[in-house]
């Protein structure tokens, strides 16, 4: 078997936005070196001076360097039928593919990372970095940073894996059915392992146990796997796989303890990845006012810092849902509600789905008393809910408990408990911390899915 043994560098983290500026490759035929091959590549934009600083490598030395299409034949042509091996494989693989995607080609190769490999070949190091491990078997890597000089070590070092390699780890990598090629470097495989394929809350861990990333899934291990292949549309910055060192799991039972549950995670762990969750953002609201007629009017808009809606959600499409449904639950005028601008009849009011307050038929006493419904029907601001749903088996059930409108926690409870007890339902509840963000999951869920409650 040969192996094409690749280090490059490049103008920045992402395969995507950024381009190589070194490519260097040596032939391994598994006893000994072949080839070797080096050459300048010109990224045709400027590098940053940060990775100038690191690299050593500037504009002016790339300036007349081949571009990538110039050296592509080549590098196919040294890297056909090989084993792709490098350290951190899946970095220097994906620049390599996306360059030959630039150009309408294919490229794909068989991969062996010499990170994953080290830590299971030559385990207990504090490091498992090229230099690291250079350091710790007394080697010097001449040149570090740049492509020829790492790319020298790794092909030391992978000797070196080769006559370890007793029980086939390579062998087993090697396999597409052990998806060990998309592994992270630095991932605990058995943690990936363990991962089921049941609806859930995953959680990344970084260096030191930090928790850098947590995500809701319908298929866990399916879920996880998307994101070491890179085919999330998350938008993580830079090389965020390349971080994770274990992945961990919260079996849910339902889509909607699934949403509380990743929620309370974000909030308890604060993840450097997870955006969403923890913006300050303006979220849509449902707001009521009367106007000088005396009809009671509903209006969606963004909740600001001191204003206060009936009811907020995470973006106005959620928001208009749920007041179409009260409209028509209670035969509401659309232009009252804010779904119709023009005067005159609404057209609720032409099909008999309004009493025709938009035109003066109904007055507004009659016509407010359904409208208080409605804002009592979208609040619940006053009242204990609890929220049933499926439970893991037969013999249980989630509950989502509510008391004056705010968020007290959920759980899991046998179906033999009485559920118009909340005292005895208290006894199955986690505790959960109440804000704009739960609030907001909850409503959008109820409105969405008709969700079965009980309100006391």
């Amino acid at each position: 078997m040969s192996y094409a043994i690749v280090d490059i560098e490049t103008t920045g983290g992402s395969a995507k936005t950024n381009k190589i500026t070194e490519i260097a490759i040596i032939i391994h035929d598994g006893e000994k070196e072949v080839e070797r091959y080096e050459t300048l590549v010109n990224p045709e934009r400027s590098i940053p001076f940060r990775i100038s600083a690191l690299t050593g490598i500037t504009d002016e030395m790339v300036a007349e360097a081949p571009k990538f299409q110039d050296v592509a034949k080549r590098i196919w042509e040294l890297t056909q039928d090989k084993v792709f091996v490098a350290h951190n494989v899946n970095f220097d693989y994906s620049f390599i593919r996306e360059e030959y995607a630039r150009l309408g080609a294919k490229w794909q190769q068989k991969r062996l990372c010499t990170v994953r490999l080290s830590r299971k070949l030559i385990p207990g190091l504090n490091s498992y970095s090229l230099g690291k491990i250079a350091k710790h078997f007394g080697h010097e890597i001449e040149a570090r940073h740049r492509a020829m000089g790492d790319c020298d070590f790794t092909a030391t070092l992978f000797k070196m894996l080769l006559e370890r390699d007793q029980d086939n780890h390579m062998e087993f990598a090697l396999n597409a059915r052990s998806r060990e090629a998309t592994m992270p470097p630095n991932l605990d495989r058995a943690s990936f392992d363990r991962m089921p394929e049941s609806m859930g809350v995953y959680i990344f861990y970084g260096e030191k146990n930090k928790v850098i990333y947590v995500g809701k899934a319908n298929n866990l291990k399916k879920r996880v796997s998307e994101h070491f292949r890179g085919s999330t549309h998350t938008g993580f910055k830079g090389r965020f796989t390349d971080h994770i060192t274990r992945v961990d799991f919260i079996e849910c039972p339902n889509e909607l303890i699934a949403l509380l549950t990743e929620a309370r995670e974000i909030k308890k762990y604060w993840p450097p990845y997870n955006d969403l969750m923890k913006r300050i953002s303006l979220n849509w609201g449902i707001f009521s006012y009367f106007d000088q007629n005396g009809y009671g009017r509903f209006s969606i808009g963004r909740v600001g810092k001191w204003e206060k809606p009936i009811v907020s959600f995470r973006n106005q499409s959620e928001a208009k849902d749920a007041l179409e449904r009260v409209k028509r639950a209670h035969k509401l005028c659309a232009r009252y509600t804010g779904m119709q601008e023009l005067n005159g009849h609404c057209f609720e009011e032409v099909h008999g789905a309004c009493n025709g307050a938009c035109v003066g038929d109904e007055s507004p006493k009659h016509y407010n008393d359904r409208f208080e419904m409605a804002r009592d029907d979208l609040s619940m601001a006053g009242d204990t809910l609890i929220i049933k749903g499926k439970g893991f088996n037969e013999n249980e059930q989630s509950v989502v408990l509510l008391e004056k409108g705010r968020y007290k926690g959920h759980g899991i409870v046998p179906t033999t408990v009485d559920l118009t007890s909340a005292e005895e339902i208290r006894a199955y509840i986690e505790p959960g911390y109440d804000d704009q963000d739960i609030q907001s999951i909850i409503r959008s869920y109820i409105f969405k899915q008709n969700a079965s409650i009980l309100v006391y």
